[in-house]
């Protein structure tokens, strides 16, 4: 089928990281919708992911993003390459069943960040498999002039690296004029590294929003003003190797994000595989107490700021407790 008049990615490997460019809608509209899914993997719970492609296929979005962990990966008994490719033909023959187009984003059950001692190989062989499969492991595409930036956050553990830091600022700097950017990782512990800190700044003075995944446990943050989602479960188990899912008011339950772009500004939904809900179902003044101490330095900014944030166009989210007044 034809390429989107509308959808632009210099990326030229033979092989992509996406399943077709088959969008929905029309071209003349700036209006779009995008599904996000969350983790599959790390303990997949067998036929939810087949379900979530049922019902997006009958959402019928212009495309699907991920923010990775598709496969298992390797286990203690068995880190050998047949095993690695055995699930990934697995997972792609059920990939096969979504209709929109599919990207792909790495997470630490399909790329090992770092070698394990007993297995020092592994981590070289599953980015290998990776690339061979995919073509790249990070990667950028515009769509109706929004830009999606897919990065890998398994170069070390919670890291992007300096080569891909380095990508994603020659990115931004080909993309200024831009009317969003959108941000998609698997590891959200990434935001508290020193690269990610660097791209951060690069973004401050743009509209932006950013996914990630790994925790299992659907959260929304505020950094910088804007939002920051950790999505939860997309067929994965809970954050709790055997222990049921606990519900809504944990951010643990089966779901997708939905994402529609209508007048310029993103606006996302998260819906349970059983019902729908807003966005702000848990956030970090409902969740403190729950959440590791590490994702709770978010980066607040003074009213005065985002002031003047907005006197340049930019939008900005208020909430009571936000801002260091």
């Amino acid at each position: 089928m034809k390429q989107h008049p509308r959808f632009f990615c210099n990326l030229t490997t033979e092989r992509k990281p996406w399943t077709n460019l088959n969008f929905g809608g029309g071209t003349d509209s700036d209006d779009f919708n995008f599904a996000v899914v969350g983790d599959r993997s790390g303990r997949p719970v067998r036929g939810v992911f087949e379900d979530a492609l049922k019902k997006i296929n009958q959402l019928n979005p212009d495309f699907v993003m991920s923010v990775g962990d598709f496969i298992p990966g390797g286990c203690m008994e068995d880190m050998s390459e047949t095993f690695f490719r055995k699930q990934w033909a697995y997972f792609e023959d059920i990939l096969k069943e979504c209709e929109p187009p599919f990207f792909r984003v790495p997470g630490n059950h399909d790329i090992v960040g770092e070698p394990i001692p007993e297995f020092p190989d592994v981590a070289e062989l599953t980015k290998r498999l990776w690339i061979e499969q995919f073509g790249m492991d990070y990667y950028s595409f515009v769509f109706k002039d929004v830009l999606f930036i897919c990065l890998n956050s398994m170069v070390g553990w919670h890291e992007i690296g300096k080569e891909q830091l380095q990508w994603a600022l020659d990115t931004l700097h080909r993309h200024r004029d831009v009317r969003w950017t959108m941000i998609f990782m698997h590891d959200p512990k990434t935001w508290l590294s020193e690269n990610f800190a660097i791209l951060e700044k690069e973004l401050y003075l743009r509209n932006y929003t950013v996914f990630a995944g790994d925790i299992h446990q659907y959260t929304r943050y505020r950094r910088q003003g804007r939002n920051y989602y950790m999505l939860g479960l997309t067929g994965s188990e809970s954050q709790h190797a055997g222990i049921p899912a606990r519900g809504v008011p944990f951010g643990e339950f089966q779901q997708l994000a939905w994402v529609s772009f209508k007048n310029d500004i993103p606006k996302v939904t998260i819906m349970a595989l059983d019902g729908i809900y807003y966005d702000d179902v848990v956030t970090i003044p409902k969740l403190t107490w729950l959440t590791p101490r590490y994702f709770q330095g978010d980066k607040q900014i003074s009213a005065r700021e985002a002031d003047l944030l907005e006197a340049k166009g930019l939008q900005i989210h208020r909430e009571i407790g936000e801002y260091e007044l």
